[in-house]
């Protein structure tokens, strides 16, 4: 049996905190610089400094982490009460750099997180590794869990999972039905503001895009990066919408009208989507001359 104060600090995380939804965007960003200075140590030694690192960290105030200078790095790494290493003092000084760059773009970290829900495990990471300093797969999967985003904080016949049901997680949430008119007008202007980023985020990771007039099917992020910079930054090719046929929740009929450096100008075209999740799973484009 676990001794006090160990069990104590445990028993109020775990009844209080692991698991729950947080919507305060400093909140959240001290729970992933908690889970990233608990990286290759216990957790009952986080908990037990967790006072004095929300302290030297001005109560995870992402702002003034951000404006963090040489002389702050040095207090903190001489600071015992903390955990004293290099890598994961920078790590929470950038990342609060890059939450305060997602506020101004999404409007709050816990919007951005929204945005990106649902993802498995496995995106999460890519995303978080993209993202941010310092974040592993189990750096990210404990984040994820500990804040109701990825199940698995606690069993289902833990009296505690019932309590974190009540605070509504969002890995309850089911995907809600897209406006498939307004995802294909968003995916048609991201494709003319050539943003490549954009573009590849209305994709499933596993996605095909088939397009027989040039022969070939290309899968995955990377293919469809290769498809959208050769055919469509390389010929600066704007889409028009001519006309888009939902036939259900999953899968619309759009016929378009591509201008570029191509030798006809101008040129007409059909795409055939095939949605999951709130992304594009398949796509077959035919050219019309």
């Amino acid at each position: 049996m676990m001794k006090e104060p160990g069990r104590s600090l445990h028993q109020n995380y775990h009844d209080q905190h692991y698991g729950f939804p947080i919507h305060d965007d400093n909140e959240l960003f001290g729970r992933l610089l908690m889970e990233i200075n608990q990286a290759g140590l216990s957790w009952e030694i986080i908990l037990k400094k967790e006072k004095n690192i929300r302290q030297a960290y001005d109560n995870f105030n992402i702002e003034k982490v951000a404006s963090y200078t040489d002389k702050d790095r040095e207090r903190l790494l001489s600071d015992p009460g903390i955990i004293r290493n290099k890598l994961k003092v920078n790590a929470a000084i950038e990342n609060a750099k890059f939450i305060l760059a997602i506020q101004k773009e999404y409007g709050s970290f816990e919007k951005w997180m929204e945005h990106h829900h649902p993802k498995s495990k496995e995106e999460w990471v890519k995303l978080f590794k993209k993202t941010f300093r310092f974040t592993g797969g189990e750096i990210v999967n404990e984040f994820l869990m500990s804040i109701g985003y990825l199940p698995g904080a606690h069993s289902q016949t833990c009296p505690i999972y019932q309590e974190v049901l009540k605070a509504k997680p969002i890995f309850l949430k089911k995907l809600e039905h897209i406006n498939i008119q307004k995802f294909i007008s968003d995916w048609i202007v991201a494709s003319n503001a050539f943003d490549t980023e954009k573009y590849l985020d209305f994709y499933l990771p596993d996605a095909v895009l088939d397009d027989p007039s040039v022969g070939r099917k290309f899968s995955g992020h990377k293919g469809v990066k290769e498809y959208f910079e050769s055919y469509f930054i390389g010929y600066n090719t704007h889409t028009i919408q001519v006309n888009l046929a939902i036939a259900d929740e999953e899968n619309a009929h759009l016929e378009v009208e591509f201008t570029g450096d191509f030798p006809e100008g101008k040129i007409g075209g059909t795409f055939d989507f095939k949605i999951r999740n709130g992304k594009i799973a398949f796509v077959k484009a035919d050219l019309i001359h």
